[in-house]
């Protein structure tokens, strides 16, 4: 799943949502009205048809494999204000933009590690080893990446669709959320020194 993260302080979340919900709300307001533009723009990025004909719909067993389409890879690039589970550096995340669809997030990175794609290994090969290529031209994933279009790369990552948004936002999304999660901040200390907070209803 590619995503692009605002790390914060899921406890300044949490407090403003016990003591002050209404700073919470406006906070998720302007972290929305800065992330909304990005996601449009990304979608706009997506290819209205497949880049490849054998990546397109089909009748058989799309379990292998997800099939490339337009209006499933656009309609799930999404943002979320909701906070993230910390992670192994005890990061959270305030606010994301998702490329939830496997498709999507493999138009997005493909190629990011390998411009070859992965190792071929072709069909007969045993064992169910992940990240290689099964295919019978041993020049499918070359081919497959020199199909997409180029990756562009942002302070957040490389990609096509997310990341390309990103970085030609030039830092606009990301200095707006920022301003709102210090104004969130500050207006909480603020209160917090002229009144006796109480756990909202």
């Amino acid at each position: 799943m590619a995503k692009v993260e605002i790390r914060g302080n899921a406890d300044l979340r949490k407090a403003l949502r016990q003591f002050t919900p209404d700073l919470e709300k406006q906070l998720k307001k302007e972290l929305a009205a800065a992330l909304k533009p990005v996601v449009k723009r990304a979608r706009g990025f997506v290819p209205n048809e497949s880049p490849m004909s054998g990546w397109a719909a089909r009748s058989f067993s799309e379990a292998r494999f997800p099939v490339f389409n337009y209006s499933t890879i656009a309609r799930n690039i999404v943002f979320t204000t909701a906070v993230s589970k910390r992670n192994k550096n005890g990061f959270s995340s305030m606010a994301r933009i998702i490329n939830k669809s496997a498709a999507g997030a493999i138009y997005e990175v493909a190629g990011r590690k390998n411009q070859s794609g992965q190792p071929w290994v072709g069909t007969k090969a045993s064992g169910s080893s992940k990240g290689v290529s099964r295919s019978i031209n041993p020049n499918a994933g070359e081919q497959f990446i020199s199909n997409l279009d180029p990756l562009t790369s942002s302070l957040k990552g490389r990609g096509r669709l997310i990341y390309r948004a990103w970085a030609e936002s030039k830092g606009v999304a990301e200095g707006a959320a920022r301003k709102a999660i210090d104004k969130a901040t500050s207006e909480f200390y603020a209160r917090n020194a002229t009144q006796k907070f109480r756990k909202a209803a």
